[in-house]
């Protein structure tokens, strides 16, 4: 008797494309998120939730970094616009996605992160004793969104690197 690989969210096929292998309705939350990444996007620069999406690039040299932001702040929103783009087409199409496309997906899951753990207040020291979030806490959902997007993060880079969990 022959086993059977266990499918991941993720998965390669042979000819260099990939399948996302996602429920419809996770591919309708993952739509909503989108929806709230796009609309963050177009807050302003003083927003603290999109701090870790435009960190600052000069610590010590406020000046220096105001230039930086002012020059890439906005090619950041725009690429990031752009990965949403493909995002929302690879959602809605059961069909193998190319390398770039999973890239995005990438890129988008990152940003999502990013957004979460800057609402969550995520620091290295959350993950010391590695335990999960206490159902009874008010953020349980946001904390396990978090984990579920970080799951998923893991297996996009994997496939890419061909190594998957």
């Amino acid at each position: 008797m022959r086993l059977r690989k266990q499918s991941g969210p993720v998965e390669p096929n042979k000819d260099g494309t990939f399948r996302i292998n996602l429920t419809e309705s996770e591919r309708d939350a993952f739509d909503g998120l989108l929806d709230q990444l796009h609309s963050l996007l177009l807050a302003g620069p003083d927003d603290s939730r999109v701090r870790r999406l435009y960190p600052t690039a000069y610590h010590e040299n406020p000046e220096h970094d105001s230039e930086y932001q002012q020059y890439m702040r906005d090619e950041l929103t725009e690429s990031r616009a752009a990965a949403i783009a493909t995002v929302r087409e690879v959602l809605k199409s059961p069909d193998s996605i190319s390398e770039s496309q999973l890239m995005a997906f990438m890129r988008v899951l990152n940003s999502l992160r990013l957004v979460l753990g800057t609402l969550l207040d995520v620091s290295e020291d959350d993950f010391e004793d590695e335990t999960d979030p206490d159902e009874d806490d008010p953020l349980f959902p946001q904390w396990s969104l978090y984990g579920y997007l970080g799951w998923l993060l893991e297996w996009v880079v994997a496939t890419l690197a061909g190594d998957r969990p």
